[in-house]
């Protein structure tokens, strides 16, 4: 082989580098892109995951309030009814003694009739 055979064949290994060169160069700045795009896509994925997760608390947050609001309720109805209970109760045992004195007050005013018509029938 000739010296400028080899001079050749040198230049064209350097042309076949060359062009390796520019293509790694390429695929690098194709690469790099993608990582920048990558990385924005990730920042608004964790932005959208932190967003998400403050709407979580404030859920979670009312869920807690609501169920704080609904035992509050659930506490004050119960102490209600059973405030009704015991009214209920003592209206009870108040008509069942006015029945028994509206029954009393019968029984003597049919006793102050007999009574009376008997003494109105002697004179």
């Amino acid at each position: 082989m000739t010296n400028t055979q080899r001079l050749d064949h040198v230049e064209d290994e350097l042309e076949t580098v060359k062009q390796l060169l520019v293509s790694t160069a390429s695929y690098a700045e194709s690469s790099s892109r993608r990582l920048d795009e990558l990385t924005i896509k990730q920042d608004r994925t964790q932005s959208h995951l932190d967003q998400i997760g403050v709407k979580v608390d404030q859920l979670s947050d009312k869920i807690d309030s609501f169920v704080t609001h609904t035992q509050r309720l659930f506490t004050k109805a119960s102490g209600e009814i059973e405030e009704t209970k015991a009214r209920t109760e003592r209206l009870e045992a108040l008509m069942l003694k006015l029945d028994r004195n509206f029954e009393e007050q019968k029984s003597q005013f049919q006793e102050f009739q007999l009574t009376t018509g008997a003494a109105l029938e002697r004179h």
